[in-house]
C-alpha cells in the first residue's frame, strides 16, 4: 500500500515525505524490520522507541511512525501518531492490512484461566467440520496451514492484524484469539470488532501490572466494548457481575444459563454431558479430562454456536478434540504410575488441577504435586498458590518456575508462608529443591505404583528463564529423560 493511501485509510493527517513509498508490512519491534516495512517508534517503560530509528533505517525501513518528532532523511516518509500512540498504531495496522477483522468471524476469549485450551478447541472443532480457523494465542499463531510458535499470549497490534489478514487470505472462516488483560490494557487488539467475545473466569493474577483485582477485572471487561455478542461463565462470581452490568448471554454447569451442560459424567477416560440450549439439546462426548475441561469444551461450543455455526457438526466433532499441549497432558512411557504436565500457575488453576488429579487417582494412590512460582511477578499470589497445593496434595515438591531476575530461595520462602508448619516439617510430605530438573528427578523416583504426579506451571513452555536468559527446558522432556534412566536437562548447569 502506498504510504499516502495508508495514512488516509488510518485517518492520520500529520505526515510528510514521499507519499508514493510502498509499505509492505508494519512492526513496533526493530528486530522485525526488513526492506519495505514501516516502523512504529513507541515510548517504552525503559527506552524510547525513537532511539531505534537509525538501526531500522539501516535494515531498510521504508517509513517511520512515532509519538513525537524524529529527524529523518527527506526520502523517508514520517507520520506522527495522534492521541494515544498505541491506539493509533493499532488503527494504522488495521488500515494497512485492510480491516481483516471484517473478513472473519473473530472470536475473542478472555479470563484468567482456560483461554488457551478454549481457543485451541474452537480451532479443532471447526477444522473437524471442514472449516478453516486461525489462532492467536499463548502456544501458537496459525492461519490456514501456516503455524508459528507464539512469543506472548496476545501479540502487538501490527502482528495481530497481520495474522488476521493471513487467515482471511488463506480462506479461514474464523479466527480464535486469546485476549489477555495486557492486550486490552495496552491496545493490542484496539479497533477490532469481535463477532463474539467470551469471559471464562477471573481469579487473582497479574497484580504486578494491574495492582488491584478490580483494575484487572475492568481490563477484562473491556473486551465486551468491542463485541457484537458477549458470553460469560454464569458459574463465576465475576461472570455473574458482568451479567448484572451488561446485556450478555451465558453458559454454565451449575447455574441456569442460555447454554448449560447437564447430565455431566467425568471419568478417567473422558467427559460426557448434554448441551441444553433454547435451540435444542445434544449429547456431547470428548476425551478431555477434568471439570475445568468440561467448562473449556462448553465455552468453545457455545461461542461457535453464537457465532452462527451449526451445532450438530460441532457436537459430532467433539470426540476428535485433543485440547492444548501442556494442559493436563499425559506422559506415559509404561511406568506404573501416572504423570501429567500442566500450565496451572494461579491459585485457582492449581485448585482445579488438583481436583482433577484426585478424580483420576486410583484407590490407594498418592497425589504428588510439583510446583513453583514465577519471579518478578505478583508476589502476593505465591503463598496462595502454595496453600492450594498444600490443601490437596499428598506429597509436595516445591521448586522453581521461571526465576527471571529473582533469587530462587526468596521466591520459595514467599510461597512457603502459605503451607502449614506441620506439612513443612514433615519430610515425607514436603520437599524443597530450587533446581527444577532435580526436583522432577526426585519426584519421579519417589512415586510408587498407583501414584499420580502433576507437574504444574511450565506446561507447554520449552524453556526456563533464569537471570533474563531463556534456557532450553521442558517438563515433559525432563520426565521422559528420567523415565529412560537418563539425567534430565538442567538449565542451572548451563
Amino acid at each position: 500500500m502506498k504510504f499516502q493511501d495508508w495514512m488516509q485509510a488510518a485517518g492520520i493527517d500529520a505526515w510528510r515525505g514521499p507519499g508514493e513509498a510502498e509499505i509492505v508490512a508494519f512492526s513496533c519491534d526493530s528486530r522485525d524490520i526488513q526492506p519495505g516495512w514501516a516502523f512504529a517508534a513507541l515510548p517504552g517503560a525503559k527506552v524510547d522507541g525513537r532511539s531505534f530509528v537509525p538501526a531500522v533505517l539501516e535494515r531498510g525501513a521504508a517509513a517511520i511512525l512515532a509519538h513525537g518528532p524524529v529527524t529523518l532523511p527527506a526520502e523517508i516518509p514520517f507520520a506522527q501518531l495522534p492521541g494515544d500512540p498505541r491506539e493509533s498504531m493499532a488503527l494504522a495496522a488495521r488500515a494497512l492490512y485492510r480491516n481483516p477483522d471484517q473478513a472473519l468471524a473473530l472470536l475473542g476469549v478472555t479470563g484468567t484461566n482456560g483461554k488457551t485450551t478454549t481457543t485451541m478447541l474452537i480451532r479443532q472443532l471447526l477444522q473437524a467440520t471442514g472449516k478453516g480457523c486461525g489462532l492467536i494465542g499463548t502456544v501458537q499463531l496459525a492461519a490456514g496451514r501456516e503455524t508459528l510458535d507464539a512469543v506472548r499470549t496476545s501479540p502487538e497490534s501490527p502482528v495481530f492484524y497481520h495474522w488476521l489478514r493471513k487467515a482471511a487470505d488463506a480462506g479461514d472462516e474464523a479466527m480464535a484469539v486469546e485476549v489477555s488483560s495486557h492486550a486490552l490494557d495496552l491496545a493490542r487488539v484496539h479497533g477490532a470488532r469481535f463477532r463474539v467475545g467470551l469471559f471464562t473466569n477471573l481469579t487473582q493474577d497479574h497484580l504486578d501490572h494491574h495492582h488491584t483485582l478490580e483494575a484487572y477485572f475492568q481490563a477484562k471487561a473491556r473486551l465486551f466494548d468491542q463485541c457484537e455478542i458477549g458470553l460469560v461463565n454464569g458459574d463465576d462470581a465475576y461472570g455473574q457481575r458482568l451479567l448484572r452490568e451488561r446485556a450478555l448471554r451465558s453458559y454454565a454447569v451449575e447455574a441456569e444459563a442460555d447454554y448449560r451442560a447437564v447430565e455431566v459424567r467425568l471419568s478417567p477416560t473422558g467427559t460426557t454431558f448434554t448441551l441444553r440450549t433454547s435451540q435444542g439439546s445434544w449429547p456431547v462426548a470428548s476425551p478431555l479430562l477434568g471439570r475445568f475441561n468440561l467448562y473449556n469444551l462448553l465455552s468453545a461450543l457455545t461461542i461457535l454456536i453464537e457465532a452462527g455455526f451449526a451445532p450438530e457438526p460441532l457436537v459430532a466433532a467433539a470426540p476428535q478434540v485433543k485440547g492444548a499441549p501442556g494442559r493436563l497432558e499425559r506422559v506415559d512411557l509404561g511406568q506404573p504410575f501416572g504423570v501429567m504436565v500442566d500450565y496451572a500457575h494461579t491459585p485457582d488453576a492449581l485448585e482445579k488441577l488438583l481436583a482433577a488429579g484426585k478424580a483420576l487417582l486410583p484407590a490407594g494412590g498418592r497425589l504428588h504435586v510439583l510446583f513453583g512460582c514465577g519471579g518478578d511477578r505478583d508476589r502476593t499470589k505465591r503463598p496462595l498458590m502454595a496453600a492450594a497445593v498444600a490443601a490437596g496434595a499428598d506429597v509436595i515438591w516445591h521448586t522453581s518456575d521461571n526465576l527471571r531476575g529473582e533469587d530462587p530461595e526468596h521466591i520459595l520462602d514467599d510461597a512457603a508462608e502459605g503451607i502449614p508448619g506441620s506439612i513443612l516439617r514433615d519430610s515425607h510430605r514436603y520437599h524443597r529443591e530450587a533446581d527444577r530438573a532435580l526436583a522432577v528427578q526426585a519426584a519421579l523416583q519417589a512415586c510408587r505404583p498407583g501414584d499420580l504426579l502433576l507437574l504444574a506451571g511450565k506446561g507447554h513452555e520449552p524453556y526456563q528463564e533464569i537471570q533474563g536468559v531463556k534456557h532450553p527446558y521442558s517438563d515433559r522432556k525432563a520426565v521422559e529423560a528420567v523415565l529412560r534412566g537418563q539425567a534430565p536437562p538442567r538449565p542451572w548447569a548451563d
